[in-house]
């Protein structure tokens, strides 16, 4: 049976740990290789001299000041490199590493979850969401623990870095620039009995680190997609009315449309076109698509923009009772899987409950554009409001759906058509943004529920047919006055708690 080598430095020996490393791991013959080094080695040093007399191929760096909670983690950390091509895999890393080297100065781009321990607190770091089974690529991984396929190493670590610290992250970035993928993983769990704070040492050696360096900095790889493509089978099927705004730039529309037909399976849609000003050769363009396409599509013609009286007159005058619920997409989406099955999956799973259901989405460059709105209000302080995860890599749930946020964008997001018509569409007061923000929170007056499905993905090409971007004064003060007249009405007890710090 496969075991692990496992290699750690240690100024005091001690027997505890190293029957905890052999009663955690869940592995038989575990070789462990414990260097008792009061400072006169580098670690980098040590673990050549481990690496060169590992008996398995399968070698783990730690630390001497950690603890496992994941029982039997040695046949999970196996599984991993068996079913990948892996050559260094962490449980903390970072997809940028930053020109200062310091891998978690860019927070956008961290990954992974660690507990850490200082006396009596202990607390969890998550420098991301947790992706359970997956590996996901990464430039460099933190030392505290560090796994490595030694068959598909192309570097050892540089002993010409003295000490105990930047060993890990040159090793990583060394082995990366020549081809081994590096990773993190997040079914292994361990608590951490240090902080870790930089010293004049630390210091030290991250200035001769960068002098090896200076020239491959910042080095960066793009985010993976994460997402679920399996069959979401229902047991029946609502009419969903397909709601898209759309003005010119029919590449980005025509695009939407073809991801419709290649990729969702629901059976029971159809879609409403509202051109918004299109010139006359555009229009004719999309009504020859219309004639070829299977999808049932119908152009509505409008000789101005306005989200929020345009879709309002789409669904109050353009749909009919068949329609149960209503999809707002804008032209600038591709589906990355069947999200609209799955987002209507959770209105019949909570059909009496549900205010909005909204879904994730990416930039094409795979970073989070939305994984639901967070908002912050005090009544003294301007509005803060955005996206969850916005421009991070992987600051977002690949699973699951999360009831009671405080909602999510309209670019794709989906409603009971009664409940629409009920709270009388969207504000039309508002001339640029925030009109969804507003829709959201009226569903949670309603006594709603609002729904993220962490599953259902999608692309946004975000806003490329405005003609004005970040305009929002206005608007962002309708939207206070909103929140401020609100607060504590009923269905929004759970934010009138702390207005200052809220997010959903």
């Amino acid at each position: 049976m496969p075991t692990l080598t496992l290699i750690y430095s240690t100024r005091h020996p001690d027997p505890t740990f190293r029957h905890h490393l052999q009663d955690t791991c869940g592995l038989p013959d575990v070789e462990i290789l414990a260097y008792t080094n009061p400072g006169q080695d580098s670690l980098s040093t040590l673990y050549n001299r481990g690496l060169a007399v590992a008996s398995h191929s399968i070698v783990v760096f730690l630390h001497d000041d950690l603890r496992f909670e994941t029982p039997n983690w040695g046949p999970l950390l196996l599984q991993h490199f068996q079913h990948s091509n892996f050559g260094i895999l962490g449980i903390a890393g970072t997809t940028e590493l930053p020109q200062s080297g310091q891998w978690w100065q860019p927070p956008l781009t961290t990954l992974g979850i660690v507990k850490h321990q200082s006396q009596q607190q202990v607390w969890t770091s998550k420098y991301s969401g947790d992706f359970q089974h997956h590996i996901l690529p990464a430039v460099c991984v933190d030392g505290v623990f560090m796994a490595v396929n030694k068959n598909l190493l192309q570097e050892n670590f540089n002993e010409q870095l003295p000490g105990f610290h930047f060993y890990d992250v040159d090793f990583c970035l060394n082995n990366h620039l020549a081809g081994v993928k590096v990773g993190v993983i997040f079914n292994l769990s361990i608590l951490h009995k240090s902080i870790g704070q930089p010293t004049a040492a630390w210091e030290q050696a991250r200035l001769q680190f960068l002098t090896y360096h200076q020239y491959n900095l910042p080095c960066a790889i793009q985010p993976d997609l994460i997402f679920e493509n399996t069959l979401v089978p229902l047991n029946r099927y609502p009419k969903v009315t397909v709601i898209i705004l759309h003005k010119s730039k029919n590449t980005l529309l025509f695009n939407c449309l073809n991801s419709f037909a290649e990729i969702c399976r629901y059976p029971h849609y159809e879609i409403l076109i509202a051109d918004t000003g299109s010139t006359p050769l555009e229009l004719e363009e999309i009504y020859q698509l219309v004639h070829t396409s299977t999808l049932q599509i119908k152009v509505i013609e409008f000789d101005q923009y306005h989200f929020g009286q345009i879709n309002n007159t789409v669904v109050f005058q353009h749909t009919d009772a068949s329609s149960d619920l209503l999809l707002f997409c804008n032209n600038d989406i591709e589906l990355i899987n069947d999200a609209l099955t799955r987002m209507v999956k959770v209105y019949l799973d909570h059909p009496n409950q549900c205010g909005t259901i909204g879904c994730r989405l990416h930039f094409a460059d795979n970073k989070i554009q939305h994984a639901g709105i967070h908002l912050t209000f005090n009544p003294l302080q301007p509005l803060q409001i955005g996206h969850r995860g916005y421009q991070s890599d992987y600051q977002y749930s690949n699973a699951g759906v999360e009831a009671g946020v405080i909602g999510s964008t309209a670019a794709f997001l989906l409603m009971e058509r009664s409940l629409f018509e009920q709270i009388g569409g969207f504000n039309t007061a508002y001339t640029e943004c925030l009109e969804d923000v507003e829709l959201n929170l009226t569903c949670l007056q309603h006594q709603r529920i609002n729904y993220l499905v962490n599953d259902a993905v999608c692309y946004h090409f975000e806003s490329q047919t405005r003609t004005q971007k970040g305009v929002m004064t206005k608007d962002g003060e309708r939207l206070k006055q909103f929140l401020q007249k609100v607060r504590y009405s009923a269905g929004l007890e759970a934010l009138a708690g702390d207005w200052g710090t809220f997010s959903g």
